[in-house]
């Protein structure tokens, strides 16, 4: 027996990080904000800094990497990115980092990372070259990772149909964006297919994943300005009971917060 767990440590545009346990295997995906709030967030998810055995990373933008750099010189753990993504990290790291090893991963193909758990990546429209969600796989269960997206592609779909569960953007609110601070250009690079996805686009995946047999979803990487807790929560649960979907009966639904960890997802292998 076993069991395949998501914890996100934090996750909003000032900081992402989440806590995959897999059997024996303990995974980051993506290291924003610092290293002492990740090995703080670790603590409160019960889980020590030593033991984490792999990080692997989304893209290159600062609020997905920040820690990485002091992070793997205190903790050593091996870092799998894609070529266009350690390109930039090589620029980004201050110091050298002798015993956490780089690795080069490929979109499409599986990382066995032994103990029965393997990872597998998907390429996503962003901003930043390389982009990929990630799928970790251990004893015929599956947990997806699935940020920082434009739109969502028929990849994506394929890869995501029939995972346990997944952390899933609902970045902003339409409205909240189209009527708020931010200048133009920024909105609509959000907006755009290279951007984020709106909590709309993000229910109607929703919907999609539980007619796949998805039950578990956890709403990430809210906007700060353009999205709240509640209005994410809203607008998904809100569409999915126009179609007769009913939260803690056909899916249960957490919002992940921008600061320290929430309760995660637990799935028994």
């Amino acid at each position: 027996m076993g069991s395949l767990e998501l914890i996100p440590l934090f996750s909003g545009s000032s900081g992402n990080s989440t806590l995959i346990r897999a059997g024996r295997k303990n995974i980051l995906i993506d290291a924003g904000r610092n290293c002492k709030q990740i090995v703080n967030a670790l603590g409160v998810a019960g889980t020590s800094p030593e033991s984490i055995d792999a990080i692997f990373i989304t893209h290159s933008h600062h609020d997905h990497l920040d820690a990485l750099d002091v992070f793997v010189r205190k903790y050593p753990a091996n870092i799998y990115a894609t070529a266009s993504t350690h390109k930039s990290l090589a620029k980004k790291f201050t110091k050298p980092h002798p015993y956490a090893e780089d690795i080069i991963i490929v979109p499409g193909e599986e990382i066995d990372l032994g103990d029965g758990v393997s990872v597998k990546a998907c390429q996503t429209p962003h901003d930043a070259a390389g982009s990929v969600c990630y799928k970790v796989m251990y004893k015929g269960k599956s947990l997806m990772v699935m940020t920082d997206l434009g739109y969502i592609t028929e990849d994506i779909r394929q890869m995501a149909y029939g995972v346990d569960g997944v952390l899933i953007e609902a970045n902003y609110d339409k409205m909240m964006l189209v009527y708020g601070p931010y200048p133009e250009d920024l909105k609509a690079r959000i907006a755009g297919d290279r951007g984020h996805l709106s909590n709309d686009a993000c229910a109607e995946m929703i919907k999609e994943m539980i007619a796949n047999g998805t039950y578990n979803f956890i709403l990430g990487h809210l906007s700060d300005n353009n999205n709240t807790h509640e209005k994410a929560y809203l607008t998904v649960t809100d569409y999915l009971s126009q179609h007769n979907l009913v939260q803690n009966k056909n899916y249960n639904i957490a919002v992940a917060n921008r600061y320290e960890p929430v309760k995660g997802m637990k799935i028994e292998t």
